[in-house]
């Protein structure tokens, strides 16, 4: 199992960083297009839709609405539907760990929206953010959102005894998401030390507006657990061998590289 999962993360990084790095808008387009696909065709089973028909129908609407979406859709738009999300996902989430995992599933209808906004939303970020700071400045700003995940595991291991959201990720202690946030607060003044961008405000509270966002990207992860708990799946898929599916992967970045970008957009100063 190890040994799968080492493997697949090794692909995952060389194709991650040639289409990142070395792709066309249109190829990097493409690319940003298929994951979407198979995310939307993963989140279909969120409500319990099983006819393979009705799955691809629904990953071809998303497709559909990114691809239209990432060449239409201006900042403001990006900035009233992050908004729309962050407050779906504490609601959901936030409902749930308050009724002590017993509350009602979402509804289909209810779950089919929001997995089209959050995709969408994904997708045209990740466009837009590498047109307009380009490849270096994305992979950093996703590093932070990682150093999360890296910094939670190890001070959970270490210090963790109070649980985040128990009924939601048992796995998840506050103390393991204080060290994540350090870890991350560090990470992003030695990002932005080391680019020396042109800032409208300072860079201490640039630094610290990312470790926020970074931290708020732990309610993708709940969500996501929130969503599988209730149709009673483990992973979201079994595309990535070791790994589960893509959303498993991408969850905190659902909604992550939106609120990262727009305070890059924001931020610095043209």
């Amino acid at each position: 199992m190890l040994k799968q999962r080492v493997i697949t993360a090794l692909v995952l990084v060389a194709l991650s960083i040639w289409a990142l790095f070395y792709s066309t808008d249109s190829v990097w387009k493409g690319v940003l297009l298929f994951i979407g696909f198979i995310a939307a065709w993963e989140w279909s089973a969120f409500a319990q839709i099983k006819i393979p028909a009705l799955r691809l129908t629904y990953a071809l609407v998303v497709v559909v609405g990114a691809n239209y979406a990432v060449d239409h859709l201006i900042m403001q738009n990006i900035a009233i539907l992050t908004l729309l999300e962050s407050l779906i996902l504490i609601s959901v989430v936030s409902r749930y760990q308050l009724a002590k995992g017993l509350s009602q599933g979402s509804s289909v209808g209810f779950t089919l929206l929001t997995g089209i906004l959050s995709i969408v939303l994904f997708v045209v970020a990740m466009a837009q953010f590498r047109g307009e700071f380009g490849p270096l400045i994305l992979l950093l700003s996703l590093l932070l959102v990682w150093s999360i995940d890296t910094g939670a595991f190890f001070s959970g291991k270490r210090f963790g005894k109070t649980k985040l959201a128990v009924h939601v990720s048992p796995g998840k202690t506050w103390e393991g998401v204080v060290g994540g946030g350090l870890l991350t607060l560090i990470i992003s003044l030695i990002v932005l030390y080391s680019l020396q961008p042109t800032l409208k405000i300072p860079m201490v509270f640039l630094g610290l507006l990312l470790t926020l966002i970074a931290l708020f990207s732990v309610f993708g992860d709940l969500f996501e657990s929130v969503l599988k708990r209730q149709v009673g799946l483990k992973d979201s898929g079994n595309i990535l061998p070791g790994h589960g599916g893509i959303l498993d992967r991408i969850d905190s970045l659902l909604i992550a590289v939106p609120m990262l970008y727009l305070a890059w957009h924001y931020s610095v100063a043209v």
